[in-house]
């Protein structure tokens, strides 16, 4: 077993080295997530949850085949690293949990970096004395060696005098650099990225810290033994009580003046009428959310009066959930007047983690459910929406949006992205793709492209005339 992750690590090494080097995000990193998939199967429960799971990270490599945004491309690096860290630790609680545990593991490889070295060379000539005694000493060297290297440039770079004195070493280490043949920079930086990731994937340090907050599923609340005492829920009933109160003037001037009385106004007053109600917005949630959980993290869900006090943060959410709704209107408003942009986008999307985010307070409250059910909920939801988010062209979307538009911005649909030249040259045929910034970029970078880049933009802007 020890000998086939070894082998495993050192095959996919080699794939990532030549299938990804000066190429771009394509066909490679589809058959790169297969390969990690197929090699990380065997290490998992064979259940709903890793089907579930292998599905999400599948669908989410066939998005970077088919859309390729830079999203969809981040995207599949995050739920990639949250399926390696489930086959680290099936136990894993949430995504969250899973992602982190494929992190720590990285970290915890760095101690181990000659490991699969040796581990080839024991399998080799386990009785070698000679072999053994120079698998110690580079384990013993590699350490202080890159310390020595990089502390040898810092204080060059402080310190003139020393950097004179010292000089002899650097140029003999550039002078053995550029006599070896094959030797570059960025590729031996690149190589030892991804030997150090793939290390983290295929050799698991089995984790000791924060092992018991990643896997701890307990989402209930335990009943007190004793009587609760009335202060705390007097005072949990009268700050909601306000908060509800103050909340209701706000969404009463917004419903009043946004929602069915609206005027058109300039677009830096409209940016700061938007900004200004999502800063609040982030505001409020994140203290909604600390209020509710630190009235009900206890005791006050078995209070004998604890309907009212429900009632009360009920309430309270569905007025949040209002001013989500002007925050809506204000950026739909926005977008109507001025056009569509990412940042624009952007407040969509927080939107709708938000609502998310409320539906699961509200369903821990009712329930009578503990904050680790908010972390475990609330970040599978979360990987399920950037899913989605994976599979839309927003560049594209932003263009079509705002070429149908008599005032559009042509400049800012001009800096878009090659995703949008599709749109642009659907609606202003007169402009040729040659003339686009994007365009060029495009050209210049993939002149030395192969197969490996291929993905279905590409192919199609590549057939447009």
């Amino acid at each position: 077993m020890k000998n086939l992750k070894t082998i495993s690590f050192f095959f996919c090494l080699i794939t990532y080295y030549f299938i990804f080097w000066q190429e771009n995000i394509g066909l490679n990193l589809f058959l790169f997530d297969v390969l990690l998939l197929g090699f990380s199967y065997p290490q998992m429960p064979k259940n709903k949850k890793t089907t579930i799971l292998l599905t999400t990270a599948f669908l989410s490599s066939i998005s970077v085949l088919l859309i390729n945004t830079d999203v969809s491309i981040l995207l599949n690096i995050l739920i990639m690293g949250v399926v390696i860290g489930y086959s680290l630790l099936p136990e894993i609680n949430s995504a969250v949990s899973a992602g982190l545990v494929f992190f720590i593991n990285i970290i915890l490889n760095i101690r181990h970096l000659t490991a699969p070295i040796s581990n080839i060379f024991e399998g080799i000539a386990p009785k070698s004395e000679i072999l053994h005694r120079i698998i110690k000493i580079i384990k013993i060297s590699i350490l202080p060696l890159v310390l020595f290297i990089v502390f040898l440039l810092l204080f060059q770079n402080a310190n003139p005098i020393f950097l004179e004195k010292t000089l002899f070493l650097q140029n003999a280490l550039e002078t053995f650099f550029k006599e070896f043949p094959t030797f570059s920079v960025p590729r031996t930086v690149f190589t030892v990225f991804g030997y150090i990731v793939l290390a983290g994937v295929f050799f698991n340090r089995n984790l000791r810290f924060g092992q018991n907050y990643f896997t701890d599923k307990n989402i209930s609340i335990k009943a007190p033994a004793e009587e609760i005492k009335n202060e705390m829920f007097q005072t949990a009933t009268i700050s909601l009580l306000i908060l509800n109160a103050l909340l209701l003037s706000v969404n009463f001037i917004d419903i009043q003046y946004l929602w069915f009385n609206f005027s058109e106004t300039s677009a830096v007053e409209m940016s700061k009428l938007v900004h200004s109600g999502t800063y609040l917005l982030i505001i409020s949630v994140i203290i909604s959310i600390s209020v509710l959980v630190f009235f009900f993290k206890g005791q006050l869900n078995f209070h004998k009066r604890n309907k009212l006090l429900v009632s009360f943060a009920i309430a309270w959410i569905a007025q949040n959930a209002i001013l989500i709704g002007s925050v809506f209107i204000r950026n739909y408003k926005y977008v109507e007047m001025y056009g569509l942009t990412h940042k624009r986008i952007g407040v969509c999307v927080f939107i709708t983690l938000t609502l998310i985010g409320l539906f699961t307070i509200t369903w821990k409250i009712i329930k009578k459910l503990n904050i680790n059910f908010l972390f475990i909920s609330n970040s599978w939801a979360f990987m399920l929406t950037f899913l989605i988010l994976s599979f839309v062209d927003f560049d594209k979307i932003i263009a079509e949006n705002n070429l149908k538009r008599p005032n559009c911005d042509m400049e800012y649909v001009k800096s878009l992205s090659i995703h949008a030249i599709p749109t642009i040259q659907k609606y202003r045929p007169e402009l040729k793709k040659e003339d686009l910034n994007s365009y060029k970029w495009y050209k210049k970078e993939s002149k030395n492209y192969t197969w490996l880049s291929w993905n279905l933009m590409d192919y199609k802007l590549q057939n447009i005339k």
